[in-house]
């Protein structure tokens, strides 16, 4: 890379006698070509030779330029049997003094590094597989490369820091789709991240407060590549460290069931967060927000004593401030009355809602539940919220409820509220949907993950697999996860890499995939990251969209990479595309990605930050409010604790969950859009094991496997899994994931 680098500085001249040079001290470093052509320089005089062995075969012919660009010239030439590779020498003389060599394994190729607006002479020879001439030089051609990329955008500067983030402007640079931000701790911009930015400002974040950083930026075109090189580096210091937790907490009064506080104001603070503990230690604590500077805490056992502290909260509610010191109060010792308003709050097919106003000093509710007036064949829900939501009901029915309250440990505490008479609306009648769209995620487990799980095989021995499951249902389009980049172990160096094998194999097999992005690394050099230089090509490790092209067109893609706790850590990005389907000719926006796997504390909330950031680049680049599919493997479930954050995430963001497979049930939401299911309540993640993970008979299975949509119909959905009549998976396994499959009605 020095060699080259002196190329530039120097002249296309000074950089062959150096490269001549390096070239004899390290005898003629060959590097390996990719098949999609591209070549590597050298200078190595040894393959210069002609050998007394030379052929009277004629020199390849037709040499000619199919393309430049402002640093490359791409040819094409003729065959020459028996030829085991192409050698080409370019020079700016028309003499070809100064020469610099490329080799190429096929008949055409791009010629790099050279200078924009340059006129440049090319031959052609042939060699053998020793690396000795075959053929004597083509006759010379000229070809003049483009005009220089832009410069990079200029006057970046900081217009406004906190203690945890600089602002930034700069100017705007033609034919930019955005700008991406290096920013590091260090001057040399060692352990950078990146930021991107639709426009010309924008605000880098989770920085370290009272710390110097550095910043260059770039602008990329639409797919992500870069479109300039980086500018010159700026520094800014972040400010002071975050401010002192809120001061005065004290109780201002009670009841039997709530205590009321006030507190003092914090600058900056979007919300105030109050943790109760009926132990001074604060353990199994709850935890209240209030908007203003002072709240009402409620549900509190009567005659008891409470420990409070206070924080102040951020927008995104993230802590701005520490814990206060605890203070304590006790509650009254009020009877409670028996809960009053019980009404029904919302109705569909299968499920009801029912609200009603709090009683005092209930820890919790109990809602009785029937079919029949008389409350025979009762069943009982528990809850903690003034609200419930029943579920699994018959469409078009009439129940009956009442409600009383309890204590946590399920002690009454009140007598029932009057009975109350609700019926779930009648099932709709829906016709068929003409021209379904189907679409699937599907996690296929890398070639080099060996977990030691029951049954797992390598990659060699399941694809076969994998292939017949994505065949059994040729989706149009699919977002696949953990499809490695890196070379397959029974391939070749230089080789294919796992999601290159299972688009060739499913093409084998009769079922025609292409990708958005075929990069596989990040690299000037695509094809390896060892020895990568740095460069924005769009890849996205094993976060792929496979699609038909019979089936849809790709009008535009890009990927985007998400938030991380640890630059050493497995880089996490989101693949998307604008898509149209062929046989209505609709638009659509599809997403794909695999989120962080840890399950650690900190862990959840960079799942959250990561889904976020999903939600933004659809905002960014969905700007046509097209309707919206978003796949991928969360690895978060309904039953993780404290929460399933990306779903959340993305419900209020507006998108759907056709199962309806929300927090803690496992019974569908009576919102869910799914019209027909197949296999729903067996969970997405198999482990590999025999016996397939399942809940009951209509309900939800566990899923870290989603198919998102914006609002729009969806005919049919399905967890694609052979199973026996006992539960158990027949054959090989294909992946420790379970493919999710759904069909949809573009609106």
């Amino acid at each position: 890379m020095s060699s080259l680098l002196v190329f530039r500085a120097r002249g296309f001249a000074a950089a062959v006698a150096t490269l001549a040079v390096v070239a004899v001290a390290v005898s003629g470093p060959q590097l390996p070509s990719d098949s999609s052509g591209t070549g590597t320089a050298t200078s190595d005089s040894r393959i210069e030779r002609l050998t007394s062995n030379l052929t009277a075969l004629a020199a390849p012919a037709g040499l000619k330029a199919v393309g430049q660009t402002g640093e490359s010239v791409s040819l094409t030439w003729g065959a020459v049997a028996g030829t085991a590779e192409y050698r080409v020498a370019v020079s700016p003389n028309p003499d070809m003094s100064g020469a610099l060599y490329w080799r190429f394994p096929s008949t055409s190729g791009t010629v790099k590094l050279l200078k924009p607006q340059t006129k440049y002479y090319f031959k052609v020879r042939s060699l053998d597989a020793g690396g000795a001439a075959l053929t004597a030089y083509s006759g010379a051609m000229s070809a003049t490369t483009g005009v220089a990329a832009p410069a990079p955008p200029a006057g970046l500067k900081a217009v406004g820091q906190t203690g945890d983030s600089v602002s930034l402007s700069w100017g705007a640079v033609a034919g930019t789709a955005e700008y991406r931000v290096m920013v590091s701790a260090n001057a040399d911009m060692s352990s950078a991240s990146y930021w991107r930015f639709p426009s010309t400002s924008g605000t880098v974040k989770l920085l370290k407060p009272a710390t110097k950083y550095y910043f260059k930026i770039r602008s990329l075109k639409s797919d992500g590549s870069s479109l300039t090189d980086y500018s010159a580096a700026i520094s800014a210091a972040t400010g002071a460290a975050a401010p002192v937790p809120p001061a005065g907490l004290k109780a201002t009064g009670q009841t039997g069931e709530s205590i009321s506080l006030s507190w003092s104001a914090v600058a900056g603070t979007a919300e105030y967060r109050v943790m109760v503990s009926a132990n001074a230690d604060m353990s199994s604590a709850s935890y209240w927000r209030f908007p203003s500077t002072s709240g009402t805490v409620k549900m509190l056992k009567p005659g008891t004593t409470y420990y409070f502290k206070i924080r102040s909260l951020k927008s995104d509610g993230s802590a701005l401030t520490a814990y206060s010191a605890a203070v304590s109060a006790k509650t009254g010792t009020a009877t409670p009355a028996a809960p009053t308003g019980l009404r029904m709050s919302f109705q569909t097919p299968t499920a009801l809602g029912l609200a009603w106003s709090a009683s005092p000093a209930a820890e919790r509710y109990r809602v009785a539940w029937s079919p029949n007036a008389d409350m025979s064949k009762v069943v009982y829900y528990r809850f903690t919220e003034l609200s419930a939501d029943i579920r699994g009901l018959t469409p078009g029915t009439a129940y009956y409820a009442q409600v009383r309250s309890i204590t946590a440990d399920g002690a009454n505490i009140s007598a029932y509220s009057p009975i109350v008479r609700i019926q779930t609306a009648a099932a709709p009648v829906l016709a068929p949907v003409a021209n379904p769209l189907s679409v699937a995620s599907y996690n296929i487990h890398c070639a080099n993950c060996e977990d030691q799980m029951p049954t797992e095989v390598p990659w060699v021995d399941r694809r076969d697999a994998v292939v017949s499951t994505i065949v059994s249902k040729r989706p149009d389009i699919m977002g696949i996860q953990e499809a490695s980049q890196g070379w397959l172990v029974d391939s070749p160096a230089g080789g294919l890499s796992q999601f290159e094998d299972l688009r060739n194999r499913l093409s084998a097999a009769g079922a025609t995939y292409k990708l958005t992005n075929e990069m596989r690394n990040n690299c000037v050099d695509s094809r390896t990251p060892t020895g990568c230089v740095p460069k924005d090509q769009g890849a996205t490790r094993g976060t792929r969209i496979f699609y038909n092209p019979a089936a849809v067109r790709i009008i535009r893609s890009g990927s985007k990479l998400l938030p991380s706790l640890s630059l050493e850590k497995n880089q996490r990005y989101l693949a998307w595309a604008e898509v149209q389907q062929i046989s209505t000719g609709k638009h659509f926006f599809f997403g794909d990605t695999h989120l962080e796997v840890d399950k650690a504390d900190g862990y959840n909330e960079l799942r959250r930050q990561q889904a976020s950031t999903i939600v933004q680049v659809i905002k960014a680049q969905n700007t046509t409010n097209l309707p919206v599919l978003m796949v991928g493997d969360m690895n978060s479930s309904k039953w993780l604790d404290p929460s399933n954050a990306p779903y959340d995430v993305f419900t209020a963001a507006g998108l759907v969950d056709p199962l309806g497979n929300t927090y803690g049930s496992s019974l569908p939401s009576g919102y869910a859009t799914a019209e027909k299911t197949k296999n729903r309540n067996i969970n997405s993640w198999n482990g590999f094991e025999k016996l397939a993970r399942a809940s009951a008979p209509g309900t939800n299975g566990t899923y870290i496997d989603y198919i998102f949509t914006s609002k729009m119909r969806v005919p049919t959905w399905e967890t694609v899994a052979n199973v026996d009549s006992s539960g158990n998976y027949v054959g090989q396994i294909p992946s420790d994931h379970n493919m999710v499959y759904a069909t949809v009605s573009l609106p």
